[in-house]
């Protein structure tokens, strides 16, 4: 049985994963595996596990928890970098999560990372236009103006966090 206590968390990351058009799956599979870790060499989880412990957990789940479900759902958080994936297709594979701490660092990266592809792409486009499309050059102008805005507060927010962590690092033994 879950306590009411951990269902709420399985429920925010559920809700949180949702608001960014992510399956609510792929958040609890990443609260599972926050909550209940395995050892990293052995009896890491596997996709049957993971179906298998969220079935128990949740016997009326919100989420489909089927083995083919839960393989869909890690592979976007592989995408994201929330989980790590060890073995091989001969092995088997096995699923650890990244640290929390981890975890938002590369979902950080991932979108400063696919935000300046999508920049590197308006700038080709853009040169292209010249002046053949005003209207299509100045939507494009300005994707580029926001879009480096929102680079930037990604690096901030990123910075802002690291330096937290070091701060909470070079204190904890106070």
């Amino acid at each position: 049985m879950i306590s009411s206590l951990r269902k709420k968390m399985f429920d925010i990351f559920a809700k949180y994963y949702e608001e960014y058009g992510i399956p609510g799956i792929c958040g609890w599979i990443d609260t599972l595996l926050l909550l209940e870790p395995q050892d990293r060499n052995e009896n890491q989880w596997t996709q049957r596990s993971i179906s298998r412990r969220l079935q128990e957990l949740f016997p009326v789940a919100k989420y489909p928890t089927s083995v083919p479900s839960i393989n869909r759902a890690i592979k976007i958080n592989e995408k994201y970098g929330t989980v790590l994936k060890k073995g091989s297709h001969k092995t088997g594979y096995r699923y650890i999560p990244t640290t929390g701490t981890e975890m938002i660092t590369k979902i950080f990266e991932g979108f400063i990372d696919k935000t300046n592809i999508c920049i590197s792409d308006l700038k080709v486009l853009s040169k292209e236009i010249q002046d053949t499309d005003p209207t299509l050059k100045k939507i494009t102008e300005e994707q580029i103006l926001g879009y480096n805005a929102y680079v930037q507060l990604l690096e901030y927010a990123l910075s802002y966090f690291e330096e937290k962590l070091s701060d909470w690092d070079t204190n904890a033994g106070e």
